[in-house]
Parts: structure tokens; sequence; C-alpha cells
């Protein structure tokens, strides 16, 4: 009987160890299932260098991407980076051990800004599911070294790059010199082109300030007038002689008029030929000599347009004042023609018709530039590898095209301000004849 119990008991042992086997067996892989079969691989790091006007880098900004990827059948297959809930990126510098964890991140990418330069970091990217990590990646290695940017060679800063026409100079000012480096042949002539014709227009700009000063126009008692209209500045500054020779020419212009109204009203004169023979006789006596010493007086201001415009008529004046009813047109038509042909050589004098033409240039020559940095993005889109991830996709696509617009930026930048320059001078030409106009009309009305 004892030996039938201690049997059974062996039995019973047996079957337990078994149960136990079974119930291991069949937890064991569906605690396998639960594991992590995913894995987070750091697919491309690029830096961007920080550098003043001088080219000196001090500031690194690098941007991680990483790709997700499922182990089936012993394979590893790209996966969407949604299978966790969100990452976060750690950092360790090590020449002072400084650490570092970036916020909750949602997308496959992220920007570390303000990077100490020419030192190492090291780079982690953890998945998190449920408030608890899941899976991390291998440890990126980067040096932060002085490349404008590390996406392929020859992108070093070369001597040339600080030549004054070189147009990598105004992308470098706003910080943008990886820009132009990364941009096709065709965007850096854009760039250029844009450049330069920025650098004329300063240079045009200089000649119009030189040319069509009112300063240089009209003569005015100072050089420079600050913060007022051209109206304000000719009431104000103008010269004091120059105004008593135009109000002495409308006096004499009045005292003529005066003399042969009296004659009419005495009644000597009734015929047409009496009366042209009374203001030639007035013309002799006063007249044509109180021109010649009016313009005799304007000789010491025959360096400004105005002034050589009042001599013209002047002149006129001199040798036509003796035909009555007809000096009138003469010292008009002397007026006009001076005044448009001082104006024209205003014009040509200032260049600033070169405004106009790289004005409208610049533009141009920038959307030249996009579509061929366009072009070349989504030409180099069809060597990319098939197994790329949709959002690594975009973000490259973007970031050329965001690279292609700067031309368009620069192009219209330069242009915009070009054609206000271009109009604020051609605005003052207008002004400057109206006023040329304004002064013959005080005078020869009565003529």
């Amino acid at each position: 009987m004892e030996d039938f119990i201690m049997i059974m008991n062996k039995w019973q042992n047996l079957w337990v160890w078994l149960v136990i086997v079974l119930l291991f067996m069949a937890v064991g892989p569906l605690s396998h299932a639960q594991e992590s079969v995913y894995h987070i691989s750091i697919s491309d790091i690029e830096r961007a260098v920080d550098k003043d006007v001088l080219g000196v880098p001090h500031s690194v900004d690098c941007t991680l991407y990483w790709e997700v990827y499922e182990e089936k059948d012993g394979t590893w297959n790209p996966a969407e980076t949604t299978v966790f809930d969100h990452y976060r990126l750690r950092y360790r510098n090590n020449v002072n051990a400084q650490e570092g964890l970036s916020e909750e991140l949602e997308g496959n990418f992220h920007t570390f800004r303000n990077l100490e330069v020419s030192v190492q970091y090291r780079f982690t990217v953890e998945g998190y599911r449920n408030g608890a990590v899941v899976s991390v990646s291998d440890t990126a290695y980067v040096l932060t070294g002085k490349d404008i940017r590390a996406t392929g060679p020859g992108m070093r800063v070369k001597w040339h790059h600080w030549i004054p026409l070189n147009g990598r100079i105004p992308m470098v000012l706003v910080g943008r010199g990886y820009v132009f480096d990364a941009a096709t042949k065709a965007g850096k002539i854009a760039f250029h082109l844009i450049w330069n014709f920025f650098l004329i227009g300063l240079v045009i700009m200089f000649f119009c300030f030189k040319y069509l000063r009112m300063a240089q126009i009209f003569p005015l008692k100072k050089h420079l007038y600050i913060g007022k209209g051209f109206d304000d500045v000719y009431r104000q500054g103008i010269s004091s002689d120059f105004e008593s020779i135009l109000e002495e020419w409308r006096e004499l212009v009045d005292n003529a008029n005066d003399h042969i109204r009296d004659e009419l009203e005495k009644g000597d004169q009734s015929r047409l030929e009496e009366i042209e023979m009374e203001n030639v006789q007035f013309w002799r006596k006063k007249g044509a000599e109180t021109i010649r010493g009016l313009a005799a007086r304007l000789r010491k201001l025959d360096r400004y347009p105005t002034v050589k415009i009042i001599q013209a008529g002047l002149e006129n004046h001199e040798l036509g004042g003796f035909r009555w009813l007809e000096v009138s047109k003469e010292v008009d038509r002397a007026i006009e023609n001076r005044a448009s042909s001082e104006l024209e050589h205003l014009r040509r004098k200032s260049h600033m018709d070169w405004l106009w033409n790289l004005g409208t240039l610049a533009p141009l020559v920038g959307l030249f530039g996009t579509a061929t940095g366009i072009s070349f993005v989504f030409a180099s889109l069809t060597m990319i590898r098939t197994n790329i991830t949709q959002s690594i996709l975009v973000n490259r696509l973007a970031a050329g095209i965001y690279e292609a617009l700067w031309t368009t930026i620069e192009g219209l930048f330069v242009g915009i301000g070009l054609m206000i320059l271009y109009y604020y001078y051609q605005n003052k030409l207008n002004w400057i004849y109206s006023k040329w106009e304004e002064i013959y009309v005080h005078i020869s009305e009565k003529l």
C-alpha cells in the first residue's frame, strides 16, 4: 500500500511539472510577442555653421534625422514613425560633460541650435510608449567642424567668397551663407547678378544725389536741408540775390506795359506802328540796359541749371524786347527749349534711368534662380533611395525649395529698393520742371 502511495505521489509530481512546462510554453511566446520589435536608427545629420561678417564661426546648428525599422521574419523593414507615442533626444558634450534632453517630439527630426564650435557631441534617440522608453537608437558622434553645411563636398569658404562683387556676401550678412553654397551653378550666377545690380544701384544713387540735389539745381543759401519737402527747401533757402533779379525783371515787364498803356491813354499813337515805335524808344532808353545789368548779375550764378534757363530768357528778351507783341513768344521758346535741354542733361548725368532697368531685371533674375533651383531639387529626388520615409522626403524637398526661393527673395528686395529710388528721383525731376515753369510764368505772364 505504501509503495502504491509513493508511486501515485511521483505521478502527481510529474503531472505538476508537466503542467508548469505547458504553462511556460504557452505564456512564453505571448510575452515575447509583447516585447519591442522596433529599432530606431539615426539616418542623417546636417550641420549649419553660423558666422559673423568676417567669416569667424561662433555657433553650430545640428539637425538629426532618424528612421524606425520593424523586424519581420528575421529581416528589418522600414516602419512608420507613429509606432511610438513620442521621441526624445539626448546629447552629451565631450568637452565639459554637458548633457541635455530635448522636449517631446512627434516627427522624425530635430534641430539643436547654438552648439559650441569644434566640439564633439554624442546623440541618441529614445522612443516612448505609454510614458516608458521602448527603444533607444545607437549613439551618433558629431564633430561640429567649420564646414558651412555637411551635405556634400566643395562647400568650404574660399578666399574669393570675400571679394566685394561676390554674390555670397549678402547671404552671409543675413546668416544664410549656406544657401549660396548649396545653390546650383545657375543659382550662384543669379546671386552674383542680383548683388552686382545692388552695388551698381548704389553707385547710381551717388550720381543721383550729386547731380539732383536742390543745392545743385537752385541757388540756395546753404547746401544741406534735412527733413524738409522740396517746396519748403526752395521757399526758405532760395538766394535773395536770385529772387531780387527775378523781381526786377518782372518790374521791368510791368514798367514796359505801363509805359505803353500811358501813351495809349494820351491818344498820341493811333496806329500799331506808332505804338511799336514808342516801345522801341522805351527799350533803348531803359529796357535793354536793365536786362543787360540783370544778365551780368546772373553770370555769377551760371553754374546752376535754373540760372541758365533764366539767362536764356533774359538774352532773348534783350534782343526781342524791341518787337512789341512778339517778345513773349520768343522768350517762351527760349526758356522752354533750355528747360528741356537742362532736364535731359540732368537725367543723363545722374544715370537715373538705370535704376529702372536694374530694378526690373533683379526680380526676373531672382525668378530664374528659383526656377533652376527647384528644377534641380526635383531632379535630385529621382536619385533618393526607395526606403526613405515620407517625412524625410518632405523635409528635403522643402529644404531645397527654401534655398531656391532665396534668389527670388533677394531679387525682389533689390528690385523694390531700386524702383523706390527711381520713382523718388523721377518725382523730383517732375517737381523741378514744374518749378521752372512756375518761375517763368510769374515773370512772363504780362509779356
